[in-house]
């Protein structure tokens, strides 16, 4: 009895550790893990198998005569150029007030941050009326009717630009013009091949080095049969995102100092976001590991059969 008492113990100051250690998100990480996939989009997705003659290896069973050498190597690569997207919307009594009233907001903001016309695009979204319910007049008649009130007219402004620091820039004068939401900001490679290639070369030079090791332990490589098998693909940011949640209540005194009365409501004050790059655990190879900005992670996956 003593002893499962002790371990019960233990076991109690083990949990209470690992919460400590692991941070304020991993209470919100089961959830953001459930809304989201880790390689739910691929710019890239090859796999190439090459053989040197006709031997159907996928449904043979490994023995002790197959070795299987295999590297996986990641490279962190800083975005070229982004697109970000805002989302716009307006409300009025008819649509031709909406549309001004657009037109307005959208060319002041345009005219002020100056980019060049071929570098944005202002993107029709919809375009919907709005309806009020109201009872019919009728005697003894207790029935709602609808009543068209106005309409919602929506669009989305995508710019293209080179320098990530633009990016608060382009969001505080797009909120000067009543622009607030932020919808997405897509991360750019230009030359994705090329990030490749030296992904596979970094592969191909530490299969060498596998090779050359078992051979000095005195492993064969005169095989009846070899096959490499590889695979690319790269994660963008916008997929990296994490959800945490924050015990350090937020002090909104500052908004009103000198009110006693007012309380300020935030529904999300304490859901925050982080950027949860791919760890670097499960690879042989890491090139650019100190990047401190989200980037772009490509992988390049190479696997070697041989059969003795």
């Amino acid at each position: 009895m003593k002893i499962l008492l002790t371990f019960i113990f233990t076991m109690i100051i083990f949990i209470n550790l690992f919460g400590q250690a692991s941070g304020n998100w991993y209470y919100q990480k089961s959830k953001s893990s459930e809304s989201s996939t880790l390689y739910s989009e691929y710019d890239i997705n090859t796999t190439s198998v090459i053989a040197q003659s006709e031997y159907n290896y996928y449904y043979q069973l490994a023995k002790d005569t197959v070795i299987y050498l295999e590297v996986t190597a990641l490279m962190n690569v800083r975005p070229d150029a982004f697109i970000m997207i805002l989302g716009v919307s307006q409300v009025a009594k008819d649509l031709e007030t909406a549309y001004d009233l657009m037109d307005q907001r959208i060319n002041s903001f345009i005219n002020e941050i100056g980019v060049d016309k071929k570098n944005i695009y202002v993107d029709f979204i919809s375009q919907t009326p709005i309806f009020s319910r109201e009872k019919e007049k009728k005697i003894f008649s207790k029935k709602l009717i609808e009543v068209p009130k106005g309409y919602e007219l929506k669009k989305n402004i995508h710019i293209y630009y080179q320098e990530r620091s633009l990016s608060d820039y382009y969001i505080k004068i797009a909120a000067k013009n009543e622009i607030y939401d932020v919808i997405r900001v897509e991360h750019i490679v230009t030359n994705q091949q090329s990030q490749l290639k030296i992904l596979r070369e970094e592969c191909v030079k530490l299969l060498k080095v596998y090779t050359q090791e078992l051979a000095e332990l005195g492993i064969s490589f005169d095989a009846n049969f070899k096959s490499i098998e590889e695979s690319s693909y790269c994660i963008f940011p916008n997929n990296q995102y994490s959800l945490f949640t924050s015990y350090m209540p937020i002090n909104y005194e500052v908004l009103s100092p000198n009110s006693t009365e007012i309380t300020y409501v935030n529904p999300n004050e304490k859901i925050n976001l982080f950027y949860d790059r791919l760890s670097y655990s499960n690879f042989d190879i890491v090139i650019n590991p100190d990047i401190v900005e989200p980037c772009v992670q490509f992988i390049q996956k190479m696997k070697l059969k041989l059969v003795l």
